[in-house]
């Protein structure tokens, strides 16, 4: 179940949603939430928010199932596909977000052969070969979600939903995202959003020590907020400077 206070929920649109997931195309998102009119599609997820004026915003939740589609989507899934199972799956568990449930991201753990059963008559429906192999050989879908969707995340007890997601958990373990926090933004461990500290680092001439002064933190802090926010922006760069 989502908060009921409206701001505490996570907003993003959908470039920077692209950015934070590192989708080549932000406009493969956007068809995922509107749907494709001229080929009589509709959409694929049931986002929290309706846009406003041709605006498009995400949710956490949206932007965990945009995250887990695009996983597959790489892998050669067919999004006909997942969106057949997207279907299903909000009808059988009761949710909006299938694919923020630990029961599905999890199901390696629970065994859970429904999920299998359903992703694998979508793949069916669609004459989806890659996914029908996967499901067919569950250990090798499972290991897919294992290894690349579940690392970094954690879940609601109660409503078994995405609750917070560490982006790069190996790289920057201190670097976590929650809708609870700065509006959804990415946050060091004290809660101060990393593009804060980066834009704080580059009006100091790129020192660090001013910024960690202002803020109460360490110098380190600052550096990590600031090479977390230059991975996003260029990936195969290294270096903060």
């Amino acid at each position: 179940m989502q908060p009921t206070n409206p701001l505490m929920v996570g907003f993003y649109t959908v470039p920077e949603a692209a950015r934070l997931i590192r989708v080549g195309s932000a406009r493969r998102i956007y068809g995922w939430l509107r749907g494709y009119k001229q080929r009589n599609v509709g959409p694929l997820l049931a986002r929290d928010f309706n846009p406003i004026d041709d605006q498009e915003e995400l949710s956490f939740l949206d932007l965990m199932e945009v995250r887990f589609v695009e996983h597959f989507r790489e892998h050669g899934v067919k999004v006909g596909s997942l969106r057949r199972a997207a279907h299903s799956l909000r009808q059988d568990f009761d949710t909006s977000h299938p694919f923020a449930l630990s029961t599905v991201l999890l199901a390696a753990d629970k065994a859970d052969v429904f999920v299998v059963e359903t992703l694998r008559k979508a793949a069916e429906a669609e004459d989806d070969y890659r996914l029908r192999s996967l499901t067919t050989r569950n250990y090798v879908m499972y290991e897919a979600i294992r290894q690349a969707l579940v690392p970094g995340i954690e879940f609601d007890a109660n409503s078994k939903l995405v609750k917070e997601w560490r982006p790069l958990p190996e790289q920057f373990p201190t670097v976590s995202v929650s809708p609870l926090r700065a509006f959804g933004r990415p946050v060091i461990e004290r809660g101060i959003p990393t593009e804060t500290l980066r834009d704080a680092y580059l009006r100091e001439g790129k020192r660090p020590d001013p910024v960690a002064d202002a803020y109460g933190i360490s110098a380190k802090d600052v550096v990590t907020a600031v090479e977390f926010e230059t991975h996003l922006d260029h990936p195969d760069r290294r270096d903060a400077a």
